[in-house]
């Protein structure tokens, strides 16, 4: 038996110009119980208003029309695009009605972004294809595109692909953007971890040990393929390897230190907060909320009693981690630092660097960014194309982009000048 791709026939590609409902086979290599996988790409672009082409019609004298010195306005566009559907995803008035229907009386799963975004957690009525969302950036308008804003959309498409579409999986393709890579918050992040325990440093998940390559190092351990290795110090624990028996003792609780104390200034939510108490409504920098503050006398910093940090309860840091994984060699602890020693020629040693080791491990290496983490709670999956590769990038979306913007770039100058007709010369050029 021989099979014909889809792809190579403009016949498939004609229908689906006109319309989008799959069916038949997958391949006569699959099971008919599998699950087809659509993928969806997504970008980012700004349409500046007075970014013209380069060429122009002279006048019969051989004048050319005078145009503005700088960009004018921008409107921003997150956009996803999939080989189903094409660029974005048409929803009629009866597919909005089914979606929204599933959706009412329901939250979004990161409940901390909706309310910083749209102020509540509950999922408004959808009034258009989440699949294309306009955005006027900027700090005098909506402020700039962020991690908050891209899981939103991510889960409004998600909930009209599961409503319309039950009987498909679902991928979602992003580019390695800040946004797309902010990290959990107790993830697994070599940069969120300090040399010793204590401190700053976050409160990591635990994880566990799934197989010796990778994750165990060539020095004594004490864990074992499938323990699970736990980030913060646990009731049981004899406390850091590198103390002796009375001084793990002597530090295994918090001690207060007589006749010393310690200052602190107070952060920028909790100036604000004291504001608020006195009635006075504040924003902008910490500066300025200090400022505020100080010229309504209140104070801007706290003195308290200092404190001897004991371990018991706190994070335990990389050389612990490191140490029960069996990457440290107990006999030259000296030379294990953040970034690693220098040798006589300034060459830095990788295996005395603490974050290099720890990054190296595999549960380190695979750990999931926030993203990746709420895809798989709306049940999508979520994946990354290569860096410096924007031609990759959502499904060929970049060379939408470029239609589009030649399209735009094309509209006389009359018609870019309102806002509002600058905005209807954009959604034009981005037609089907």
């Amino acid at each position: 038996m021989v099979e014909y791709h889809v792809d190579a026939s403009h016949i498939f590609q004609d229908r689906m110009n006109k319309e989008t409902q799959f069916g038949g086979k997958l391949s006569v290599r699959l099971e008919e119980t599998t699950r087809p996988l659509l993928l969806f790409g997504n970008d980012k672009s700004i349409f500046k208003q007075y970014l013209l082409t380069k060429k122009t019609w002279k006048g019969p004298n051989g004048e050319t029309p005078l145009v503005p010195k700088d960009d004018g306005q921008g409107v921003m566009l997150s956009a996803f695009q999939s080989r189903e559907f094409g660029f974005g995803l048409e929803l009629s008035k009866e597919h909005l009605e089914e979606v929204n229907y599933m959706r009412r009386g329901k939250k979004y799963q990161d409940e901390e972004a909706a309310k910083k975004i749209r102020g509540k957690s509950d999922k408004n009525p959808l009034e258009s294809s989440p699949f294309i969302v306009e955005f006027d950036y900027g700090v005098a308008n909506e402020g700039y595109w962020c991690y908050e804003r891209m899981v939103l959309q991510m889960e409004d498409c998600a909930d009209v692909l599961h409503t319309l579409y039950p009987q498909f999986d679902f991928l979602f393709l992003f580019d390695h953007s800040c946004g797309h890579d902010k990290q959990q918050p107790d993830g697994l992040n070599a940069e969120n971890m300090a040399k010793s325990y204590g401190g700053k440093q976050n409160y990591l998940r635990p994880t566990i040990i799934k197989q010796e390559k990778d994750y165990l190092g060539p020095y004594p351990r004490t864990l074992r393929v499938g323990d699970t290795q736990f980030m913060v110090f646990q009731p049981g624990d004899s406390g850091p390897f590198w103390l002796s028996e009375a001084k793990r003792e002597e530090f295994r609780l918090d001690k207060l230190i007589d006749g010393r104390t310690t200052k602190r200034k107070y952060t920028k939510n909790e100036l604000t907060t004291r504001l608020q108490e006195r009635g006075i409504a504040g924003g902008g920098t910490l500066k300025r909320l200090q400022q505020l503050c100080e010229a309504n006398q209140i104070p801007i910093m706290e003195e308290t009693q200092k404190v001897q940090q004991g371990w018991g309860g706190k994070q335990k840091g990389l050389l612990q981690v490191l140490w029960e994984r069996g990457w440290i060699d107990a006999t030259r602890l000296s030379q294990y630092t953040i970034d690693g020693t220098k040798d006589l020629y300034g060459v830095r040693q990788k295996e005395t660097s603490l974050k290099f080791l720890i990054s190296n491990c595999l549960d380190f290496e695979e750990e999931e960014s926030l993203l990746q983490s709420m895809g798989r709670r709306v049940k999508v999956l979520i994946d990354r194309t290569p860096k410096c590769h924007c031609e990759l990038a959502g499904e060929g979306i970049e060379y939408s982009w470029g239609c589009a913007k030649n399209e735009s770039r094309r509209q006389p100058l009359q018609l870019k000048r309102r806002k509002e007709t600058f905005r209807d010369t954009v959604r034009k050029s981005i037609a089907r």
